[in-house]
């Protein structure tokens, strides 16, 4: 399990990130979704030990114990972080990085490695500085999961991938945390790439995370709902309702609720006659969205080319 207690990080006196709490549990593939510049990263080196917080702690367990990830060499022997721009060493190619990892993780698995490059059509004689963006990223992958740790941190790690490579990538991800029992972390801004592969998620915006559940619960919990009413109505009547993103137009308002519909048809109700009540299931960039602008003023661009 990796545990942040009241953690904050600020960087030349901006703050980045405060007050994060945050679980995630032992095999199980979490998503970590927020916009370009929420601190996405900057989370990940807080996990990997990286950086040290300026406030609060971040654990994890490795063995029986539950031990502080920052400067701690067993816990990176256990953890294997691929950042958005990684580092290799001048002129190497896969198979000497490989050699690399393996003399400082003690369950890499050469024969791993090789049947990863092979899945990824990965020649491990090239020289990395050769590659493109998505080879390198695919070559990354490779290491990781020959790695064998009990704990991968993985920074947009999609991104420059042909979309049936992102699908071979998903399915080892899956069969990894299966066969060894290890904890993936994924940040990415784009959550249909966390789609069908992660467990849980989390939606990190102004400093915070905004909520943290499972997938699962996170769709059945909101709902976008269309009612209509026999006769005209407005905003005024509804301001103690806790509607989110309330619209009204004659006799018909549109919102986003959390609540069960018999509970929000049961309260509509006192406003007046219903003949009309919908509601649909959200998907994850829709929930995003509203997470990430809630409180905030919404973006007019009608009319703004005319």
């Amino acid at each position: 399990m990796i545990i942040l207690n009241n953690v904050d990080k600020s960087f030349s006196g901006t703050e980045v990130l405060k007050d994060i709490n945050l679980e995630i549990c032992d095999s199980s593939i979490y998503g970590l979704v927020g916009y370009n510049g929420a601190g996405k990263t900057t989370l990940l080196n807080l996990i990997g030990g990286l950086y040290r917080p300026d406030k609060g702690e971040v654990l994890a367990d490795i063995g029986e114990k539950r031990i502080k990830t920052t400067a701690n060499e067993e816990y990176k022997r256990e953890s294997f972080c691929v950042f958005d721009d990684p580092y290799h060493l001048p002129q190497a190619t896969p198979e000497s990085m490989a050699r690399y990892y393996r003399g400082f993780y003690r369950n890499f698995s050469p024969e791993l490695f090789a049947k990863l490059c092979k899945i990824l059509d990965i020649d491990p004689e090239k020289r990395l500085n050769s590659f493109s963006k998505g080879m390198k990223r695919k070559s990354d992958l490779c290491f990781a999961l020959a790695s064998k740790a009990r704990y991968l941190l993985l920074d947009e790690s999609f991104d420059g991938l042909d979309p049936g490579v992102r699908m071979t990538v998903k399915d080892l991800l899956l069969e990894y945390m299966a066969d060894t029992g290890a904890t993936v972390v994924m940040a990415s801004h784009n959550l249909h790439e966390l789609e069908g592969v992660c467990d849980s998620v989390g939606l990190l915006n102004r400093q915070n995370i905004v909520f943290s559940c499972d997938i699962d619960d996170a769709r059945s919990k909101y709902r976008r709902y269309r009612v209509g009413f026999s006769s005209e109505v407005t905003e005024n009547k509804f301001k103690n309702f806790d509607l989110g993103n309330l619209k009204c137009e004659g006799k018909l308002i549109g919102f986003i609720s959390g609540k069960e519909p018999e509970t929000v048809r049961e309260r509509l109700a006192l406003v007046g006659d219903i003949i009309l009540f919908e509601d649909h299931p959200m998907t994850l960039e829709e929930i995003f969205r509203y997470e990430t602008t809630k409180g905030g003023e919404e973006i007019e661009i009608s009319g703004l080319f005319s």
